[in-house]
């Protein structure tokens, strides 16, 4: 959370800075991030997900106006990052990755499962003159990153009592290399309401849980 407190700052700071871009390339181009919390559908029941799971986007996008209008088509690329904080540990069990539940008798501080994508967004968009927004768009992803954090006490060495440990285990096996879904923004200047409803699967069928996030959040977008 104290990563994402500091994007929102640092874009705030940036839109300040966005006062000083002419009006042609404000018109051309967009920067924004998106900060946001994920709800994951479809969770095996042994996840146990926590009710925030913070993630976020940062993109940028060319313009293209449509017939000198209020309309535009806009293509770019981005990063995004998605996060499920739970209860439990990936393992790979006949060829398919499943998720199991830390022992009660373990005590820990978090579990979560990361997912990066370099992600090329395409929207189709409408600013009023008085600067109100609404944009639909699709969004394609490639697979950068996908690992999980475990934070507490050794479970591999559960006699080794009040040993604290961080392990990371990165490129989880059987997650899909690429992912897919529809975007929706609207808001006012740089301030928006954003969500985005993944319409592919995290884990390639049949080699893990049928899941994906639906991402509702805010987007911060100074030009």
């Amino acid at each position: 959370m104290k990563k994402l407190f500091v994007i929102i700052l640092s874009i705030i700071a940036f839109n300040s800075f966005s006062q000083e871009v002419s009006e042609e390339t404000k018109r051309k181009f967009s920067f924004g991030v998106d900060v946001f919390t994920d709800i994951w559908q479809k969770l095996p029941e042994t996840l146990d997900p926590a009710t925030i799971n913070q993630g976020v986007n940062i993109n940028g996008s060319y313009n293209y106006i449509l017939n000198n209008g209020n309309f535009s088509l806009s293509p770019g690329i981005g990063l995004s990052y998605h996060n499920l904080n739970n209860k439990s540990l990936t393992m790979t069990i006949d060829d398919s990755t499943i998720f199991v539940p830390v022992p009660d008798s373990i005590n820990f501080r978090r579990t979560k499962f990361t997912l990066g994508y370099f992600d090329i967004p395409i929207e189709l968009r409408y600013k009023s003159k008085s600067d109100v927004r609404f944009a639909f768009g699709f969004k394609f992803g490639i697979l950068m990153t996908s690992f999980t954090k475990y934070k507490g006490d050794d479970y591999r060495l559960p006699n080794d009592n009040n040993k604290l440990v961080i392990y990371k285990k990165v490129r989880i096996p059987n997650v899909s290399r690429f992912r897919y879904g529809l975007s929706l923004r609207l808001g006012y200047k740089w301030l928006n309401i954003w969500g985005f409803y993944q319409l592919s699967s995290v884990f390639d069928k049949g080699k893990g849980p049928e899941m994906y996030p639906v991402s509702v959040g805010i987007s911060l977008m100074p030009y």
